[in-house]
């Protein structure tokens, strides 16, 4: 929508927002299956179930982490590393890699529209972290703000960043930096994830079945929002 310089007494010009084209989130479905013999749950001295149920979440975290990150949009999420628009690339003498002066550039590449708003920051994996917290200004001064307060993210250039071990790290024609507005990446998610038991499946081999799944996808409609830094591909 576009609003218009409009005289007192004058009637106002309708502006309509329109919709270019829309985007579909599906519901792709991951999960796994454990199976654990009656004699360890009742022989175990330690909380087996509990110890199970984190080791299901964290394998479905790892799987959607991945496909929420780098997912083709094929049979599964549309990544926000693979639907970030183009930001910056880098030289062609670095190997890949980013230098200060590419981080800023990739921070003002995205729109102030998005850039001022909330929840906008970087995303990297460790490796371009730890490059990112070598970087220093001509004064010699470290750009990278590490939290003093818990619970609080680190800063880099006046912006939080958030670690994301799924981004790549740097290398020819990787994407190993996202910038911008990380909310304008929206995730669907159905229902929640599911924890199932079931003494029956196996029961003629006297196992205990644990099943979980998760139903998501995720998209980026504005690919203005987020931008990425690409190591040069020469």
């Amino acid at each position: 929508s576009t609003a218009t310089l409009t005289a007192q007494g004058s009637a106002l010009t309708e502006s309509d927002p329109t919709f270019q084209a829309f985007t579909t989130l599906n519901a792709y479905k991951y999960g796994m299956i454990v199976q654990v013999s009656t004699e360890m749950i009742a022989d175990s001295g330690v909380d087996l179930l509990g110890f199970l149920s984190r080791e299901v979440g964290i394998g479905i975290g790892v799987a959607v982490n991945t496909a929420l990150t780098t997912g083709t949009d094929t049979t599964m999420p549309n990544g926000i590393a693979v639907a970030a628009g183009s930001g910056v690339t880098g030289g062609t003498a670095v190997t890949g890699g980013f230098t200060a002066d590419n981080l800023i550039d990739l921070s003002y590449s995205v729109n102030s529209m998005y850039r001022r708003q909330p929840g906008t920051g970087w995303m990297l994996n460790n490796n371009s972290l730890a490059a990112v917290r070598k970087l220093k200004d001509t004064t010699n001064q470290y750009l990278f703000q590490p939290s003093l307060q818990m619970g609080q993210p680190d800063m880099l250039l006046g912006f939080p960043v958030f670690e994301n071990p799924d981004v790549a790290s740097p290398a020819l024609g990787a994407k190993s930096v996202l910038f911008g507005h990380l909310p304008s990446y929206y995730v669907r998610q159905v229902g929640g994830v599911s924890f199932q038991r079931s003494d029956e499946y196996a029961f003629a081999n006297d196992l205990v079945t644990f099943r979980a799944t998760i139903r998501l996808d995720g998209d980026l409609p504005q690919t203005a929002a987020i931008k990425y830094f690409i190591g040069n591909a020469a």
